[in-house]
């Protein structure tokens, strides 16, 4: 199992990139919080009072010299939100969402017709499967009630690929308040 870990700075709400390291405090690759496009923002506004909800937004991660990994485009319907993986190349994979039990969401996707399927149980941890498969995980590291970082686990593979994956779904799907 290969550990990695995403601290945000004191001012996180402000933040633009925060690197993801790795158990040598090495960094792999960079999260990075972008604000919408200004039509997006207006669209986001008139919204919001149907939907209560925000996605002022998007998240994206990148490799350490600047080139594009994943990014998750949110948009906000009027049947609730869409969501998106980009690709580097930025060709588009559509994410699905299943209601797993009340208020619980589970999120899959086909990626090199591999099966992914990304949900978080009872306990905040996110798990990534990959064709059934529990390959990874994504929990907050939190001190007292303060939020101070994510703490990413692959349990088989050491790629920067799926770390960079987990941190955009992640950060886009369940930590979408920060």
């Amino acid at each position: 199992m290969t550990t990695f870990t995403l601290t945000y700075p004191k001012g996180f709400k402000s933040f633009t990139d925060i690197p993801i390291v790795n158990e040598h405090n090495e960094t792999v690759c960079v999260l990075q919080k972008m604000e919408r496009t200004s039509a997006g923002k207006v669209l986001n506004a008139v919204l919001l009072v149907a939907a209560q909800q925000t996605l002022p937004y998007r998240y994206e991660t990148r490799t350490t010299l600047g080139a594009p990994l994943f990014q998750v485009q949110s948009t906000l319907l009027t049947k609730g939100v869409s969501h998106q993986i980009v690709m580097p190349d930025g060709s588009l994979i559509p994410i699905q969402r299943k209601t797993v039990q009340l208020l619980e969401s589970s999120y899959s996707f086909t990626m090199d017709d591999l099966e992914f399927r990304f949900e978080k149980d009872f306990t905040s941890t996110a798990y990534l499967y990959c064709n059934d498969e529990k390959i990874a995980s994504a929990s907050s590291i939190e001190t007292e009630l303060v939020q101070i970082g994510i703490q990413f686990k692959l349990f088989q593979a050491d790629d920067m690929r799926f770390v960079a994956l987990l941190a955009t779904l992640y950060q886009a799907l369940f930590a979408t308040t920060t």
